[in-house]
């Protein structure tokens, strides 16, 4: 089991590529869970298709990042919240090397993984995990979710990892560093800060950063 932890759905830039190759292999089968959307933006199908369909915005993207690694868009399937059966949505997920979670809104995203009785089903997966932005956040057992003007609130997702909290899409600014530091002292974490062009690579109980990843811990206390 690998997990891959980003802020950005591009996995071609030249910062990445040569260390995700490792794990982003020619041929894989890719299952997309584009269950993250928020209401505002997606209410039925056709909208769900603007983003996830044909074409779509997210999916031509995402298609066209994981092009770089030799796999083509017939093995890449996207699993829609409006067409898709549960048994449909489960049998997608077992036949993929890769599962991708796009970024959107974490609750979203986990509510609906258990209205379709997938939770189970993601955690048993033993090939690759990739997400961005909240699809990074739901990777970890509890994480917390920067709500803006100082509100936040904690949420648990899958139990890929543990013992550490994200802060994605992270630019230094105020509002994201007084959040951080309240998840460092409120829950004694380190949290990491992952910037545009950072990553997290998870394999087993090996941890790795990569580029724009800034480390928050609590300190110590002087002897």
């Amino acid at each position: 089991m690998v997990n891959i932890l980003l802020s950005r759905y591009d996995i071609s830039k030249r910062w990445c590529f040569d260390e995700l190759k490792k794990y982003i292999r020619k041929g894989s089968r890719v299952a997309v869970l584009a269950f993250s959307f928020r209401d505002s933006e997606i209410s039925c199908k056709e909208e769900w298709d603007k983003f996830y369909g044909l074409d779509g915005v997210l999916s031509s993207a995402i298609n066209k990042a994981f092009k770089h690694y030799s796999i083509d868009e017939d093995c890449i399937e996207y699993i829609n919240y409006f067409t898709d059966s549960p048994a449909a949505a489960k049998s997608k997920l077992e036949n993929a090397d890769i599962i991708f979670f796009p970024g959107g809104a974490a609750e979203n995203f986990m509510l609906r993984v258990i209205r379709f009785d997938l939770y189970h089903t993601i955690e048993n997966h033993r090939g690759v995990i990739i997400g961005f932005g909240a699809g990074a956040q739901v990777q970890l057992a509890n994480y917390h979710i920067n709500k803006g003007e100082g509100k936040m609130c904690y949420s648990l997702g899958f139990r890929f990892a543990d013992g550490f909290n994200v802060e994605t899409n992270y630019t230094g600014s105020d509002r994201q560093n007084y959040i951080v530091k309240r998840v460092v002292s409120e829950k004694g974490l380190p949290v990491y800060a992952i910037g545009e062009e950072g990553c997290i690579i998870v394999e087993g109980d090996i941890m790795r950063v990569l580029g724009e990843v800034h480390c928050f811990q609590k300190r110590e206390a002087a002897g």
